[in-house]
């Protein structure tokens, strides 16, 4: 009885501490990437709750401290289910756009191929791009009149293909020779700007702080381009992490915002799904839906994310 009671306990404070400990040290990358995971522990603190009310004596205070857990996390999710309603007035306005991290090690061409036939977006952005991949998707891609490729042999291979006239450059952001792009094209006579990246992964202190540098150096740039931005791609944080909310205090918004999490990685790991794909869009922009797509053989689900311009 005593080590059970011990056991969950421990498992309460466990759950307790990682809930609060991204907030109280979102500069170390531990306590970072422990933001990316609310809805796994609400998930936890449900059972946990399940197992004080059948095996505990005692059940209140365990009870309250779990539904506080709960609320905690759940205070981060629930934004993301509300959202304003849409009224479309101009058709020659809208713009759809896929974001795919194909994963450079991924040989689902067929997949990947059927899976942009169906969604025919206007903007196509690719993460993880390989000469291979360039070599097996080429041909399909004819459909895409603009084109910017640039295929890497590791992870950070990028590309945008449009069937908008755009002009788009390789950006490095201030940082190292992994390259973002940023395009600049037009909705009707109105000036857009989008940026694909795909910062480093959050695997120790320093790509931490490299990844949070280029978020940042992205927010710097902001006055060199148009007023109406996307900024899309694999960002390699959660929603819930304190770097990402930054982002958002730059006159940006979470295209998920009224749709849901919508989680897209781990692909094929769905208990463990977090958000880190992201499209992020100025107040210019209505989102009309935001969607993942199915398992392409990548350890990402694609998005979709469809827009129209104020």
């Amino acid at each position: 009885m005593k080590f059970r009671l011990f056991i969950i306990w421990l498992s309460i404070i466990g759950v307790l501490v990682f809930s609060m400990v991204p907030h109280l040290l979102p500069d170390y990358w531990i306590a970072d990437n422990l933001a990316h995971f609310k809805v796994q522990f609400i998930v936890i603190s449900l059972l946990l709750l399940i197992a004080v009310i059948f095996l505990l004596r005692q059940k209140a205070p365990a009870m309250i401290l779990l539904l506080l857990i709960i609320c905690w996390n759940a205070y981060f999710i629930f934004p993301l289910y509300m959202g304003p309603s849409v009224e479309i007035k101009n058709e020659d306005l809208k713009l759809k756009i896929t974001g795919i991290n194909l994963l450079s090690g991924n040989t689902g061409f067929g997949e990947v191929q059927n899976y942009i036939s169906r969604q025919d977006p206007d903007l196509l952005v690719l993460m993880e791009f390989t000469e291979n991949w360039k070599t097996k998707l080429e041909p399909f891609l004819d459909r895409y009149e603009y084109q910017t490729l640039v295929p890497r042999e590791d992870n950070f291979g990028i590309a945008i293909l449009s069937k908008i006239e755009i002009n788009t450059a390789i950006e490095y952001f201030g940082l190292n020779n992994k390259p973002s792009l940023v395009g600049q094209f037009m909705l009707e006579d109105k000036p857009v700007t989008i940026i694909a990246t795909h910062p480093v992964p959050p695997v120790g202190q320093w790509m931490f702080e490299h990844r949070n540098k280029q978020l940042a150096n992205i927010m710097t740039y902001r006055p060199r381009y148009s007023e109406n931005l996307i900024i899309i791609g694999d960002l390699n944080t959660s929603s819930f992490s304190a770097h990402f909310k930054q982002l958002l205090k730059g006159g940006l918004k979470d295209t998920r915002k009224g749709f849901g999490q919508l989680p897209t990685w781990p692909a094929g790991l769905k208990i463990l799904q977090t958000t880190l794909d992201h499209c992020l869009v100025s107040e210019n922009f209505s989102v009309i839906d935001r969607n993942t797509g199915e398992n392409i053989g990548s350890d990402h689900l694609p998005i979709n994310v469809e827009l129209i311009l104020n």
